[in-house]
């Protein structure tokens, strides 16, 4: 029987190869240390369109009530304070992402933000669909790709190419670290080296995937296959057979007869074994609809099965396969190596003092318990996280001075001793000691 995960289980759950696996698809999409560069140099740019980024996001989702709904009280009315909230949430969000800093603090932040939109996160109660989250990614980078041509396009243009393509795939690791979090049914990542392959060869395979899906072929070179006597096959019926690799379905359908690949386009299902209704062959795993007499894929016609001559010989049925002439893809295992993005390997509850400026706050975990961490002045001080009013999250909140202000309810606490200096909040919070060793802090 599985034992079921206590609270700071879920808030700790994933967040500890978050760095890791943030480097690990920073490499595979290609994202290096120079784009994080390029990312830091367009911050001033981006934070100029935040506010009105943010406004157009939000404005959108209020007007669908399939996403309305989640900033509506109880009696239908609209909840403004809880849509500032998520305002200032996203606002942070975006800010931090711009100063192009992408450290392990900075991965363990995206995962705890994924996790918080999940029922595996702080609160089990609040959940927003997957699809909501992919879309505010997209959403997001279409709006920041227009801010940067707008402001670059007439100024600057390799400047402009630079950004935008530091922030294209940018978006594809955050997107893939938010979606993360909704795995519940994924394999746990294994970080295995990368492979090298021979581009060439894997071009030479797509040429040949378009030419096949326009009904063309790469060769004229055919070999002659009996499939079996015409008797064997009466109109109506159908059979399977095995040349090499390729499956093949025959068919005697109203006095003629078609050859085609046993493959659907979308997952590779057996659709030659699907059910024929007129002339409409429909693959068994999801229904996908084609034509037999042309191969075409129903809801696109420039989709179509691969399709084989038949002829008919002396009382026997012959298919003419092309033949194609390809080199074997070579594939080798390289080495594994460090990413070229220059981050640092830090436990959960660690942190550079030097990319934590006065005024600023850190998200850490201790024991997988969330953490904030704060500078005052150049003196590092940390609480607890959650605040003891609703749990609201004080490490997205303000810091004005020594005091940090919940962005939930706007309850105030002396970071130096986690006393309350304002409510609604009654009980302070817990203290933990920083402890620095050069530029390495870390809390206890």
């Amino acid at each position: 029987m599985t034992t079921p995960l206590t609270q700071d289980d879920k808030t700790k759950q994933g967040a500890e190869d978050s760095g890791r696996y943030f480097r690990y698809m920073a490499e595979f999409v290609g994202f290096t240390q120079a784009d994080a560069d390029a990312i830091n140099e367009s911050r001033f740019i981006i934070e100029k369109y935040i506010p009105e980024i943010v406004s157009k996001f939000y404005a959108q989702l209020l007007r669908y009530p399939p996403t309305r709904k989640h900033f509506l009280r109880k009696d239908g009315s609209l909840d403004q304070e809880y849509l500032q909230l998520r305002m200032h949430h996203l606002t942070n969000f975006w800010r931090r992402t711009a100063y192009g800093v992408f450290d392990d603090n900075y991965a363990r932040y995206i995962d705890y933000v994924g996790r918080a939109h999940t029922s595996r996160g702080a609160d089990p109660n609040i959940y927003i669909p997957e699809r909501y989250v992919i879309g505010q990614v997209g959403f997001m980078t279409h709006a920041i790709s227009e801010a940067i041509t707008k402001e670059l396009h007439d100024i600057d243009s390799d400047w402009e190419v630079r950004a935008s393509k530091a922030w294209n795939l940018l978006m594809m690791v955050i997107l893939e670290m938010l979606s993360r979090a909704y795995g519940h049914e994924r394999e746990a990542e294994t970080y295995a080296s990368r492979g090298s392959i021979d581009q060439d060869a894997v071009l030479q395979l797509a040429v040949e995937a378009y030419e096949m899906g326009l009904g063309m072929r790469t060769t004229q070179e055919t070999i002659d296959v009996v499939v079996a006597q015409t008797a064997e096959i009466p109109n109506g019926e159908r059979k399977i057979i095995q040349v090499d690799d390729l499956s093949i379905g025959v068919f005697h359908h109203q006095g003629n007869w078609y050859a085609v690949r046993n493959s659907c386009l979308h997952r590779g299902g057996p659709v030659a074994t699907g059910s024929l209704r007129g002339d409409t062959l429909t693959c068994p795993w999801h229904g996908f609809q084609y034509n037999l007499t042309n191969g075409e894929l129903l809801t696109d016609p420039k989709a179509r099965l691969e399709m084989y001559p038949v002829e008919l010989r002396d009382g026997e049925i012959h298919l003419q396969i092309p033949v194609l002439r390809r080199d074997l893809i070579e594939i080798s295992i390289l080495e594994e190596h460090e990413t070229q993005l220059e981050v640092l390997e830090l436990k959960e509850n660690e942190f550079r003092t030097s990319e934590l400026k006065p005024g600023q706050v850190k998200l850490l975990f201790l024991k997988g318990e969330p953490v904030a961490v704060y500078n005052v002045d150049g003196e590092f001080y940390a609480t607890q996280d959650a605040c003891t009013h609703a749990g609201g999250p004080l490490s997205e909140g303000e810091l004005e001075g020594n005091m940090i202000v919940c962005p939930w309810h706007g309850s105030c606490f002396d970071v130096r001793d986690g006393q309350v200096k304002c409510g609604p909040a009654e009980d302070p919070v817990k203290i933990y000691r920083v402890i620095l060793e050069g530029d390495l802090g870390r809390i206890e």
